[in-house]
């Protein structure tokens, strides 16, 4: 098959329907021709199947694993599948696989090799062939099994679409039948992250030289899909009694980039930033009901992401947003990890239209007393936590539904691990002789009537306009009211994506001038007897207004935005300090 021949459907069928086909003209093709020998096969293979489907229109031609119309159970033995997903377990199993068999014919003596990389099918053996065991020129060759799964809190948004529809007058008139199989494919409930939450699961078999990926990385995986069996399943006495599972042999994967999330739309140019972060904030304000001020800060925490800055851990930037109403006794989630209150829910379906991934936890006492928050293997078996998430994802907690009652002790544990995220960024694995602190990236943004039960970085009393109009919330309004379009939509998701990823840096001059500030500004509060700025009130300012510079597309913190941090700290520092006079301190509105 031609590099260039990919561009339309009828081209694209074979790599499709039939990828061993070609896989099988190519190996045929570099051993005949002085090619790469075998053990170096892999490689060819996957730089051929990723020049192919770099041709304009072609990935988009591959089935969704698992896409409506195109689900687990449709999609045929043998194909090609791509499968956006996050590696839930990266060591679920190591294989060793005959992928080049040497052949030799009983009756004549000729030799010839035949390979089966991507599949754990047996070799096909024509009449009067067989395997030579002992010749040198077997290959066998190491993959490593990862269990992967839909990422967790994926908004619909961000999934992968698929044109594989135009493919189905092609398969017609290639009489290609479906051959797909009738049993549902496997999943196991402990190993994703959202117990009771519908999703995909699949054995991704990751091929030497390539290795899998880190646990809780995401990946678009493109790979031959088939049935097969658990390596943990394999050598049981019972064979039937074995479940067959969704296997996909990687031939290559990609990270998720704004690219990937925002596909058809060109590049913000210089100075267009500011264009982008004025929408953006006119729009959150909206939702916010006109709150300027809790806007601005909802939007630095959107574009927060953690970073080492030599071994030091800084910009992770999480928010508590206090005021909203408290949920009425007879609301209940649709689902363990559903928000009940119209109030917060409404807040959090906006945010979901512009952040990748949004994962909703409801502070009922049921919910985290019943729930287990950290990754756990003392079984042997990684099992997931609801806190086993892929980077970037948006944690938004509802504590307006938060009853009096008790936390018994795995609910303790959980408060504590969800503490962990917000003061450390680290997630707690739990292993059989010594829990490891694996380092993640996550947004924790905390709705509450009162201040919160946790500590964040900063948090914002809502305005009392802003407070009533969240009051007045309910399903019907939320559902009629549509405050953006879609292109505005698309710059915002694209605006957020590129800013939270972007480079940046403190310059030696500014952050000079910023000690010389925070030092005089010490030394006046002595001389007049009043409260002097701690380290830990400068070190949130320096965070304000990195992510100021940040939202107004600057690669370098600049002396204007520390002044408007400066003035955004001392807004909210008043508000807060309002707010908290007029309602008396209670144990679930302490004051600081």
């Amino acid at each position: 098959m031609a590099d260039s021949a990919i561009t339309t459907a009828d081209q694209v069928s074979e790599l499709v329907n039939a990828p061993m086909k070609v896989i099988d003209r190519l190996f045929a093709a570099t051993t005949t021709d002085g090619g790469p020998n075998s053990r170096e096969f892999n490689q060819t293979v996957q730089d051929h199947f990723q020049g192919l489907l770099s041709k304009p229109g072609a990935f988009e031609l591959i089935p969704v694993f698992g896409h409506p119309g195109s689900h687990a159970t449709k999609n045929k033995s043998g194909s090609l599948v791509r499968f956006r997903c996050m590696v839930q377990d990266p060591s679920y199993g190591e294989e060793l696989h005959l992928s080049v068999a040497q052949l030799v014919n009983s009756a004549t003596g000729e030799t010839k090799q035949v390979f089966s990389h991507y599949t754990d099918a047996d070799h096909v053996i024509e009449d009067g062939w067989e395997v030579d065991y002992g010749s040198p020129s077997n290959v066998f060759t190491e993959r490593d099994v990862a269990y992967c799964v839909s990422i967790p809190g994926q908004n619909e948004w961000a999934q992968l679409g698929s044109s594989a529809a135009v493919l189905e007058s092609v398969l017609e008139s290639l009489n290609i039948g479906e051959q797909s199989s009738g049993d549902l494919p496997l999943v196991d409930e402990k190993k994703y992250p959202l117990r009771g939450c519908e999703h995909l699961a699949a054995l991704v078999k990751f091929h030497s030289p390539g290795r899998a990926p880190p646990v809780a990385s995401t990946v678009d995986v493109v790979g031959i899909y088939e049935l097969g069996h658990s390596p943990k399943e394999q050598g049981g006495s019972d064979a039937s009694a074995q479940g067959r599972w969704p296997c996909i042999h990687a031939i290559f994967f990609c990270d998720i980039t704004v690219d990937t999330l925002v596909p058809d739309l060109p590049r913000p140019v210089a100075g267009e930033h500011i264009g982008r972060r004025n929408m953006t904030l006119a729009h959150l304000g909206v939702v916010l009901g006109g709150d300027d001020l809790a806007a601005h800060y909802l939007l630095l925490h959107l574009l927060s992401k953690t970073v080492a800055v030599q071994d030091v851990k800084v910009g992770k930037f999480s928010l508590n947003l206090v005021g909203f109403p408290l949920s009425s006794k007879d609301q209940t989630s649709a689902g363990t990890f559903a928000l009940s209150s119209p109030s917060t829910r409404w807040v959090s379906g906006m945010l979901a239209q512009l952040v990748p991934r949004c994962v909703e936890i409801p502070f009922e006492l049921k919910t985290v007393n019943s729930s287990t928050f950290l990754p756990n293997a003392e079984s042997g078996d990684l099992q997931a936590g609801v806190l086993q998430l892929a980077a970037d994802t948006e944690i938004i907690c509802d504590e307006t539904c938060l009853r009096e009652g008790t936390l018994d002790e795995r609910g303790l544990r959980n408060l504590q691990a969800l503490q962990s995220v917000i003061l450390d960024q680290t997630v707690t694995y739990v292993y059989p002789f010594q829990p490891i602190n694996m380092a993640t990236n996550l947004r924790v943004l905390v709705f509450s009537n009162g201040k919160s039960i946790l500590e964040n970085d900063c948090d914002l009393y809502l305005s009392e306009s802003a407070a009533a109009f969240l009051a007045s919330i309910h399903d019907e309004s939320a559902a009629s009211f549509m405050p953006l379009d879609p292109m505005h939509t698309e710059q915002i998701r694209q605006y957020l994506e590129l800013a939270r990823h972007m480079e940046f840096s403190v310059p030696t001059e500014v952050s000079n001038a910023i000690s010389d500030e925070y030092a005089a500004l010490r030394r006046e509060a002595h001389e007049k007897g009043e409260k002097m700025m701690t380290q830990a009130e400068l070190s949130l300012i320096v965070t304000v207004a990195r992510l100021i510079s940040i939202s107004k597309g600057e690669a370098e913190l600049s002396s204007a935005s520390w002044k408007e941090a400066m003035e955004l700290e001392t807004r909210r520092n008043e508000r807060n300090t309002l707010a908290k006079a007029a309602r008396p301190a209670t144990s679930a509105d302490p004051s600081k």
